[in-house]
Order: structure tokens, then C-alpha cells, then sequence
């Protein structure tokens, strides 16, 4: 029987949670530098501290544990890059980008050796771009339709803001070259002229 909303965890309920995260921080770490194929159930339950029922109560196979965490993180990124352009109205249009980027970014290197883990599942993936591109192509489409950018095709303006934002992204935050703010400053510093809408046409 489930305690009533706000009621303590059972003892059990908070153990196995607490494991699984444990299984799921050392899971991470060892694929983060060996890779799904390198990686072993033993390294993982040793790393965590733990047994392999634990691991095995938690996730049927090595291959299980690595989808999930690969396919949630992923997930998580595509929320983020659907916000790229959120925010009131009374912003402009540097502040709503500087804002989306700080989000993109800062989930990016929250941890880094889960985004090493993901990104080298996707390195030989040569369409990973493809799921970004579309959602900014479609945020930046709604972006054109309230006149808060340029009229260029948002396809152009989705690739570009995925080639700029990768490549500093691996330059500066990845390599732990300079802080978020100063990366976020320089990549909007960047595509701002790009996405700068044209000036309202003077009545005649």
C-alpha cells in the first residue's frame, strides 16, 4: 500500500532509489571512458559499491542501462533546444538568445562525463544533426511568424545555429577553455547579425 502524498519513503523505496542512482552515476562514469562495448556489469557494481542483483533489479542487461541513460539524456537536450527562443515578450532579441543558449549550455556541461558518454555513442552518427536542425527550423519558423527575426529560410538559420553552437561548444565548454557566460557572449555575439529582423519599411 502507497503512503498518502508527502508522506516519508518507505525505508525499502528509499534504499532502491538511492542505488539506482548509484548504479546509474557509476554506470555513466565507466561508459563515459570505456564505452558500452568495453564496459562490464562487474565494473559498474564494483564502481557503485554494489552487487550485481542490484544492477539486475534495476536493468536487464549493460545494453539496457546504456539506451537509457543515452535516450533520456538525449531527450532532455531536444527539450532545451526547443526553448532556445523562450521568454517574455519585453525581451530582446540578444537577451532571448543569450537566455536559450545559457539553458542549451548549462545542461551540456551540468555533467560532463555523461555528455562525453552520449556524445561518443553519437560520433559516428552521421545524421545526429538532423533532430536538431528540425526543431530549430521549427522554433525559428515560429520566431519569423511574430517578426522576432530575419526573414531568411529558417532551414539556413537552423543549420547555421547548430554548426556555431556544436563548434564552440567543443572549443570553449567542452575543453573547459572559459566560463558559460563567456561562451554564451561569443556565440551570441556571433549570431546576432544573422538573426537580426529587418527594420520596419517606412510608410511612403
Amino acid at each position: 500500500m502507497q503512503g498518502t502524498p508527502g508522506s516519508p519513503l518507505h525505508p525499502q523505496t528509499k534504499r532502491h532509489l538511492h542505488n539506482t542512482q548509484r548504479l546509474r552515476d557509476a554506470a555513466i562514469r565507466e561508459f563515459a571512458r570505456h564505452g558500452l562495448h568495453g564496459t562490464k556489469v562487474s565494473s559498474i557494481v564494483a564502481a557503485a559499491q554494489l552487487t550485481q542483483p542490484s544492477f539486475y533489479r534495476t536493468w536487464p542487461s549493460k545494453e539496457a542501462a546504456f539506451e537509457q541513460i543515452v535516450s533520456e539524456t538525449q531527450r532532455s537536450w531536444r527539450d532545451a533546444a526547443t526553448q532556445i527562443m523562450d521568454g517574455p515578450a519585453t525581451l530582446t532579441l540578444e537577451q532571448r538568445m543569450s537566455q536559450g543558449l545559457t539553458r542549451l549550455y548549462a545542461l551540456l556541461i551540468a555533467d560532463l562525463e555523461l555528455t562525453h558518454m552520449v556524445l561518443r555513442e553519437d560520433s559516428t552518427n552521421t545524421d545526429r544533426h538532423l533532430p536538431f536542425i528540425d526543431i530549430y527550423r521549427t522554433v525559428f519558423l515560429t520566431a519569423q511568424a511574430h517578426h522576432q527575426i530575419s526573414d531568411l529560410p529558417a532551414e539556413r538559420l537552423a543549420q547555421a545555429y547548430t554548426a556555431l553552437t556544436e563548434r564552440f561548444f567543443y572549443a570553449r565548454l567542452y575543453t573547459q577553455q572559459c566560463s558559460l557566460d563567456a561562451a554564451v557572449q561569443e556565440v551570441t555575439t556571433l549570431l546576432l547579425p544573422l538573426f537580426e529582423p529587418p527594420p520596419p519599411k517606412e510608410r511612403s
